[in-house]
């Protein structure tokens, strides 16, 4: 797949939920973030059942233990939601459901938290963000730092030991976004949490590179088979 353009304006669920949420500041997260700025991510509307099919389940000896090892990938960030049903009458959204994480989790409003005034002119930076009102979409900078320092919480919180599935999960929207977007070594240059940086660095960034070598961004089902397309996942010319 390649990347997308970046949105010119904002999708209109999100959009439609800032203005329920006015004049409370509201930014999209994770896969809506990464679809904005032109990740060919997935997206649609979402139920969160976790649940495999009925088919499945009936051919499990213990079906609730399979749903709670499943549900156990979430431990962290379950607790951290407030989760509203869709209202009743649209079939287009009949079984959806709203997750709100607070900033404490996604870790992007943090740097302006004792000041709520500040944050809102933070929130209109266009280096930060590109804003539709009280709705703020983070761009790359501050959409991989947030992955990072969430990343870096879940690994480290004692009440949560052990690898995540959530984990897996912001690492792997960290490492799309590296693919597809011009999301480059330099791109937590700015941030001031080292521990931060450090492990960036480490994991997708200059340090990283050092040992293995520059990303392969080719496009092609089998690479080294000479059939590679002549342009990279960001869509520049090889």
């Amino acid at each position: 797949m390649f990347r997308r353009p970046r949105l010119t304006e904002a999708d209109g669920r999100s959009l439609r939920l800032s203005k329920i949420l006015q004049p409370t500041d509201m930014i999209p997260w994770s896969s809506l973030a990464m679809w904005y700025l032109g990740v060919p991510i997935g997206l649609g509307v979402s139920v969160p059942n976790r649940a495999p099919t009925p088919e499945v389940l009936d051919d499990l000896p213990n079906p609730q233990q399979v749903l709670e090892e499943i549900n156990a990938g979430y431990r962290r960030l379950d607790p951290s939601c407030t989760v509203f049903d869709y209202p009743l009458g649209d079939p287009g959204e009949e079984g959806t459901q709203l997750f709100l994480i607070p900033d404490s989790f996604a870790r992007i409003f943090e740097e302006d938290m004792s000041d709520p005034s500040t944050r809102t002119v933070d929130a209109t930076s266009t280096t930060r963000f590109h804003s539709y009102g009280n709705l703020h979409y983070p761009l790359e900078p501050t959409l991989v730092e947030s992955f990072v320092k969430a990343t870096i919480d879940e690994e480290t919180d004692p009440g949560f030991p052990g690898y995540s599935t959530w984990e897996a999960s912001l690492q792997a929207w960290i490492s799309m976004m590296g693919g597809y977007l011009e999301v480059n070594n330099d791109i937590l240059d700015m941030c001031t949490d080292e521990k931060a940086v450090q492990w960036y660095s480490e994991r997708f960034g200059r340090i990283r590179e050092a040992k293995f070598g520059p990303r392969d961004l080719r496009i092609t089902k089998r690479l080294g088979s000479g059939k590679e397309m002549p342009i990279d996942m960001r869509g520049n010319p090889l």
